[in-house]
């Protein structure tokens, strides 16, 4: 079992980013709206959904959303959400993000570092591929990654923490050109310790353009948070772009 099938499955991962609330999904979204013309999109992909805050976010905007994640857990949260609010034009499926759907879509949306999983380039850059063959000729991909520089430059080896019972601690470390989290849960509340992983491969903007350009597709605009900042590699909090086909 791959490290993200068994964390992203986890209740746990849901508790240690509750920060991660619907208020920051609407947030990038407006963005969106603002300055990427996905006002003009009407299909949209969200690939790499998790429990699809950004899905339903873009739904409750008027959008026809597939949301597609890997976790069956995150799939059905984010199923059980939407029907809850009663959406429509708004479905979820589990699936792997290098394998297309046989649809097209007027955008691509992967947010959230929801990318840079695998240790090899060539598989990471697959999903690019699978992309290329879903995107409309006049569509637009979105990639909201972390900011490499800044992320080597300022990464805090060690976290820890406790939250209703549960105390977590955190170990990061960069090895091989990624960025690597070791997560240990333990508590009264818990039968025994639990301990997760994450691994993310650190692409710089340079990576993504030559990898991008191969596929056709041309980044186009840039961003270095979710309020619009210029991108900067020595202190930008994100890495936000936006490509479409030359």
């Amino acid at each position: 079992m791959n490290w993200f099938e068994k964390w992203f499955d986890s209740p746990l991962y849901e508790w240690l980013y509750a920060n991660r609330d619907q208020k920051e999904a609407t947030r990038l979204i407006d963005l969106l709206e603002e300055t990427m013309n996905l006002h003009r999109c009407e299909t949209i992909l969200d690939l790499g959904c998790g429990r699809g805050r950004h899905s339903i976010s873009l739904n409750e905007r008027g959008y026809c959303v597939v949301g597609i994640d890997l976790s069956e857990t995150a799939v059905q949260t984010a199923r059980r959400k939407a029907e809850q609010k009663g959406l429509e034009n708004l479905r979820f499926e589990v699936r792997d993000m290098r394998e297309p759907l046989q649809e097209r879509f007027d955008a691509i949306l992967n947010l959230f570092t929801t990318f840079g999983y695998f240790r090899s380039d060539q598989e990471n850059a697959r999903v690019f591929d699978s992309v290329a063959s879903m995107l409309e000729p006049d569509g637009i991909f979105v990639v909201d990654f972390l900011n490499a520089p800044l992320v080597r430059r300022s990464y805090r080896p060690e976290d820890s923490g406790e939250y209703e019972g549960i105390q977590y601690e955190i170990r990061r470390y960069i090895e091989n050109d990624m960025i690597f989290k070791k997560i240990t849960f333990s508590g009264d509340r818990l039968e025994e310790p639990r301990h997760y992983a994450e691994r993310v491969k650190l692409y710089t903007l340079d990576w993504f353009r030559e990898e991008l350009g191969e596929r056709g597709l041309r980044i186009r605009q840039v961003y270095g948070d979710y309020e619009g900042g210029s991108y900067d590699p020595e202190e930008s909090s994100r890495l936000l772009m936006l490509a479409e086909f030359e």
